[in-house]
Parts: C-alpha cells; sequence; structure tokens
C-alpha cells in the first residue's frame, strides 16, 4: 500500500471509524513473534506503522519482572549489553551505561505508553487496547512497589552508588515515589517527569480500570501527593536537586507538581491535595517558557533541546487543567500555545532540532552552535555532552509533537491550521530512522559519544502511538 500525504486541510475533514469497529474489522494484526521496525514506513499507513510499533513494544520492550524498558540498540533492536560500551566511551556515571541506558525512563514511557492505549481503546474499543494497557500499567505498579517495599531511612552504606540491593534491606516501607529502576532494583534517581506521566497514565486509565485497580490507583495518588508535599528534592546522578527552589527549572517542573496534586485530589478528595494545588498554581501557574525567565532578560543565551522538548509536559498539563479548572481557561490555552510555539526553535525542515542552539530570548532569533569541547580541567561531570557544544541534533522533539500538535490544533482555532499541517508532517514519513536518539548530520560527533547514534528512544516508540491515538479520539485524524 502507497503512503498518500494528505494536506493539512483535508485532515480536519476527515471523521473517525466508528467506535464499535475493532482492530479485526479495520486495521490488520501483526503478529508479535519475531517483530522487527526495520520495514517500518516501506508500504504501510500510519495505522499501520503504529500497529507494527505496538505489536514490537508488546513483544519486545518488556524485561521479566513486567518493566519497561527505556532505550534499545537501534541497529540490532535488543538490550544494549556490557559489550556495547568500550572503556574509552563517554556516559553518565553511576550505573553501568548498558544498565543506564535500559532503565532510565522506564516509569516515564510506561505513562505515555498506557496514556496513549486509554486513547486508543476511546477510539476504537479495541480489545488490544486493553491488553496493552494492562501491561503498561504493570510496569508502573511494578516499579511503585519497588520503593513501596524499602526504608531509605534505614538503608545506609547498602546504598551504592544510588543502586540499593533489596537483600540487604531491613523491614519497613516507603512510598509514594517513582525511580529509575536500574538493574531491575529501586534506586534513589527519579525526574519530575517519571511522576508526571506515571501518573497521567494512572488518571487516565483509572475510567476503564477494574475496581481494584481504581483502588490501588488511588491509593498512590494519595501517597504520591503526600510525600512530594513535604518537598521537591530529586537526586539526578549524585546532585540533590531542590526543585522548587531551582531557578528557572521550577518554572516549568513546579507546574507539573501542581497538575499532580490537582489529580490527586480528583480521585482522593483529600483536601490537602488540593491547597498544594492552589499554593503551586499561584507560584508557577503562569507556564512561562525558558525565553520569559531568568535564562533570557533580553541577552543571548545558549540552550540545549531537551528544554524545549520539555513543552510537552506543560502542553499535557494544560490540557488536564482545562477540565479539571475551567476558570482559569485562558491562562491554560495561553501557556500551551506558548510551550508549543516555543518547541519549534532551533528546528530544521525535517524537525530535527539542534541540541545546542544560542536564542536571542527578545526575539527568538537563533542559531546552531558550532563544535567545542571544554577542557578536561573544566569539566564539572563525566559526561562529555555536559561539557560540550556540537552542531548534532535530537528525535526527541519531533516525536513529542505529535501528541502536542494534536491538542493545539483541537484547543487552539487560531493555530490550528499549523498544527495539522506539523502532525502531517510528523507522521507522513514515520519511518525506523525517527526511532533514534541523535543525529549528527554534519559528522562532528566526537568518538567518545558516537555510540549515542545507535540508541532507539522508547521515548519515541510511546510518543508516536499517543500523538495517534489521542488524534484518532478526537477526530484530528483518521485511520
Amino acid at each position: 500500500m502507497k503512503l498518500i500525504r494528505i494536506p493539512f486541510w483535508l485532515a480536519g475533514l476527515l471523521t473517525l471509524i466508528s467506535p464499535g469497529v475493532t482492530r479485526s474489522q479495520s486495521e490488520p494484526a501483526v503478529k508479535a513473534e519475531g517483530v522487527s521496525l526495520r520495514e517500518l514506513g516501506t508500504g504501510h499507513s500510519v495505522a499501520e506503522r503504529i500497529r507494527l510499533i505496538e505489536q514490537f513494544v508488546r513483544g519486545r520492550y518488556f524485561d521479566p519482572a513486567g518493566l519497561m524498558y527505556s532505550h534499545l540498540n537501534w541497529q540490532e533492536e535488543r538490550l544494549f549489553t556490557p559489550a556495547d560500551f568500550a572503556a574509552g566511551e563517554s556516559t553518565m556515571p553511576g550505573p553501568e551505561p548498558h544498565q543506564w541506558m535500559s532503565y532510565e525512563n522506564s516509569p516515564f514511557i510506561s505513562g505515555v505508553l498506557l496514556t496513549a492505549q486509554c486513547y486508543h481503546y476511546a477510539a476504537t474499543k479495541d480489545a488490544d487496547a486493553l491488553s496493552l494497557a494492562q501491561k503498561a500499567y504493570g510496569s508502573i505498579d511494578a516499579n511503585y512497589r519497588l520503593t513501596e517495599r524499602r526504608d531509605p531511612r534505614r538503608e545506609g552504606p547498602a546504598q551504592k552508588a544510588g543502586i540499593i540491593d533489596p537483600t540487604e534491606q531491613p523491614g519497613g516501607s516507603s512510598s509514594g515515589f517513582f525511580c529509575k529502576p536500574y538493574y531491575g532494583q529501586a534506586t534513589d534517581h527519579t525526574s519530575t517527569e517519571q511522576h508526571f506521566w506515571a501518573l497521567v497514565g494512572l488518571y487516565r486509565y483509572w475510567s476503564i480500570a477494574s475496581p481494584e485497580v481504581r483502588e490501588r490507583i488511588t491509593q498512590i495518588f494519595r501517597e504520591v501527593s503526600r510525600r512530594w508535599r513535604a518537598g521537591y528534592k530529586i537526586n539526578y546522578f549524585g546532585e540533590t536537586w531542590d526543585i522548587e527552589q531551582s531557578y528557572p527549572r521550577a518554572q516549568r517542573h513546579m507546574f507539573l507538581w501542581a497538575v499532580i496534586h490537582r489529580m490527586a485530589y480528583e480521585l482522593t478528595q483529600e483536601r490537602a491535595a488540593l491547597d498544594e494545588f492552589h499554593r503551586l498554581d499561584a507560584l508557577f501557574g503562569a507556564m512561562p517558557t525558558p525565553r520569559e525567565t531568568a535564562w533570557g532578560l533580553g541577552r543571548p543565551s545558549a540552550i540545549s533541546t531537551e528544554d524545549r522538548s520539555f513543552h510537552v509536559q506543560m502542553v499535557v498539563a494544560a490540557e488536564i487543567l482545562l477540565g479539571l479548572e475551567p476558570a482559569n481557561r485562558e491562562r491554560y490555552l495561553r501557556g500551551m500555545r506558548a510551550w508549543w510555539n516555543y518547541s519549534q526553535i532551533g528546528q530544521r525542515e525535517d524537525l530535527l532540532s539542534y541540541y545546542f542552539i544560542k536564542i536571542d530570548a527578545q526575539t527568538g532569533a537563533w542559531e546552531k552552535l558550532p563544535a567545542a569541547i571544554k577542557p578536561r580541567a573544566l569539566w564539572r561531570s563525566a559526561f562529555m555532552l555536559q561539557n560540550a557544544t556540537l552542531p548534532i541534533c535530537w528525535y526527541g522533539t519531533r516525536e513529542r509533537q505529535a501528541i502536542s500538535s494534536a491538542m493545539v490544533a483541537r484547543y487552539a482555532p487560531e493555530e490550528a491550521g499549523r498544527a495539522r499541517e506539523r502532525l502531517n508532517l510528523i507522521y507522513c514519513d514515520l519511518s525506523k530512522e525517527h526511532l533514534k536518539w541523535f543525529a549528527d548530520p554534519e559528522g562532528v560527533m566526537p568518538s567518545e559519544l558516537r555510540w549515542m547514534l545507535n540508541v532507539m528512544q522508547g521515548d519515541a516508540l510511546a510518543f508516536y502511538s499517543l500523538g495517534y491515538w489521542y488524534a484518532r479520539a478526537n477526530g484530528i485524524m483518521s485511520p
């Protein structure tokens, strides 16, 4: 079947299939055994590409304990092994690089996938959607149970480089925490996104889950809200970040925590969660982009693409509050539009984003930065990427714009045309190449970092699924 490019203006006229139509009636199944992404895009419709991605995830992306993996070896479509990394290659300190890659964003990706399958089910009532949703939920629950069984106050020397050996731990329990489960074990490492996406997935899943799972989801929300109301400190590879005090990082991260507490209140009716939402919303609810914070001040600033890719959390969080806090609708819509537009700074025509750019915060004018690496005596991290600027590109903004563009098309009429056009561009040529982590269009990647060009992003697999099914469920895209 030949892929047909659909003009963005026509996309809005296409309608959903009947909710009663299942996969067996409308879209061919792909067997999980031996599924490969090598032929992704060749002769496939967009619906078939998403089906292939989901079958690959179902069969190849969960460990024996049910935890979702994060990144795979792109070329060979398998987990990384110690043999994939040479001694001279530069990686993050802490867990071994193959474990860092395997589990870095496990709860994050699980939450994105779970959210995607909720929209998949809303669009098709397909039993496959519920089945994959259950696997994604199982990954989130397995992650939560890792830290639920430990007492960090009594760990002492049993914690090594952030990795905790559960066999050495005394009794006790902890709750309200999603970790980056390197080695499939509980760790102190986490991030705002690991919590936000896991909880968004649980929040969307609640309405179609069994009564027992609903009770468990409510329990998790209650415990997460209680834990983090006591403080927002995060361990990031040995650094302790107090997120609420970390200006300008707080301007975007704390808005997400506000939304987490608002979702918690919706399910638990615990007044303290609502009070914390109101406190944080008053401080951070304006949703400023980095151009409007201390990174700007009218002077050129050097920023990485991950600051721009963060837009997806802001857009999704804004949509949640559009339903829960309609009185502030215009404020959240303004933030949604601003972050979506901000994400396009530094982006090429092929939708790859330069990882490092220099931007004028007043005008938005930007330029890519030339290759430069600090003298090693000035390094603040063992990871070379954190001590360099390179004209390399990250794929991650493109995949995140799948869901953010669909949401902007739905809620912002003045941006709907551009948003639909971008959505079409994202999916019309989707191939295995777009599942990579980094690209090196100018051939400047240092040898110590070239391994990063052979990484498959679990983020991409989940976000392409999410953007597609959200668009299908809301009449923005047809099968």
